[in-house]
């Protein structure tokens, strides 16, 4: 116990120092114009606009290389993982397709057609939120209805790109209205709202604690905002990219599709975080924060897990496997730690 606490004050006294913005290294050159990105443990699948298909890397090898997933695809954008089964916003084609990325020959099948250029994805549990971009709005389907349909979220919006959920709170990345805006989706008639404005051409997200990283495709930068400030302000943490597109997290590493230069880069980021006490964790929580329970995105066998709080206590204790919740309701609010039997551990806020 002891152990767990000193090890927890020394992250959290670390926790916030920072760097000036740096320069990307690069991980992989010759993808076809990259957009979307997702990662599955060590594999980055990377969507190829002009290539017209899905390509993934393995993140871990000393000189990765992109190998073909699927093909034939109609300007593939964003991504989301559900378990095997990839989704795929099909821009061109106005449609979600998804594959299975264990079979030997991954084929994709249509989960849903009429869209208008669909763009970002995020899941948030059986519910796959869809940014349209030329009809202005987020719409969303049940991926487990046996025919999906399609129902609006918001509307009004002014060219909408990527999608991040962090509990109930969707953001949005607004590219034409340059800004960032956000709605509650548990609304009955949602209004998005301005989270931070005078952006240039925003188009991609990645969520790392109270951090949101952005992708400012003419800005040709990766900037950043504190999501729990009253009134964010940007600022740069990667600059001198060419048209920098999709993101992903892996530990502490940002990996960025770079549209313009047909490659995948990553930087280390700034800030030292609490997301792993090892490297190339697989799992993610969501809903975080939250009121009353979360889920491990991720999840391949049961796993053991204690749930640890500032002072190092043990508050619960339980196995969970692949789409089980972990109920939370009655711990009290402050931040926590969810530990993994293997090492891994997630901090999480309890609302």
């Amino acid at each position: 116990m002891k152990k767990n606490y000193i090890l927890i004050l020394t992250i959290l006294l670390l926790f916030g120092i920072s760097t000036e913005a740096q320069t990307a290294t690069g991980v992989v050159t010759g993808v076809s114009s990259p957009t979307g990105l997702a990662l599955n443990g060590n594999d980055l699948y990377v969507s190829e606009s002009e290539g017209n298909k899905i390509s993934k890397i393995d993140i871990t090898a000393t000189t990765p290389t992109a190998t073909d997933v699927v093909t034939g695809l109609s300007r593939p954008d964003g991504l989301a993982l559900n378990g095997n089964d990839l989704y795929i916003a099909e821009s061109w084609d106005n449609k979600i397709s998804k594959i299975d990325i264990t079979a030997t020959t991954p084929m994709a099948t249509d989960v849903v057609t009429g869209l208008s250029s669909p763009c970002g994805l995020i899941l948030n549990g059986n519910d796959l939120y869809i940014a349209e971009a030329y009809e202005n709005k987020i719409s969303k389907i049940d991926i487990t209805a046996a025919t999906p349909t399609v129902t609006d979220v918001v509307t009004g919006l002014s060219r909408p790109y990527a999608l991040i959920l962090n509990g109930n709170d969707l953001y949005i990345a607004e590219y034409l209205g340059n800004k960032i805006s956000k709605i509650d989706i548990t609304a009955t008639s949602p209004t998005a709202t301005d989270v931070v404005t005078g952006l240039d051409g925003p188009n991609g997200f990645a969520l790392n604690g109270n951090d949101l990283y952005i992708s400012e495709y003419y800005g040709n930068k990766i900037s950043k905002i504190d999501i729990t400030a009253t009134s964010p302000t940007a600022t740069d943490v990667a600059t001198g990219l060419y048209r920098p597109y999709g993101l992903a997290i892996n530990g502490n590493d940002l990996y960025i599709s770079v549209y313009g230069a047909d490659k995948i880069s990553k930087i280390n980021l700034p800030t030292l975080t609490i997301n792993d006490f090892k490297t190339n964790i697989p799992f993610r929580l969501y809903p975080n924060p939250s009121n009353d329970f979360l889920q491990v995105s991720g999840l391949r066998t049961k796993e053991n897990y204690k749930i640890i709080n500032i002072l190092g206590e043990e508050v619960k204790k339980g196995t969970i496997s692949y789409e089980e919740k972990i109920e939370i309701k009655n711990l009290t609010k402050g931040l926590y730690f969810l530990n993994f039997e293997d090492g891994n551990t997630l901090k999480f806020i309890k609302k």
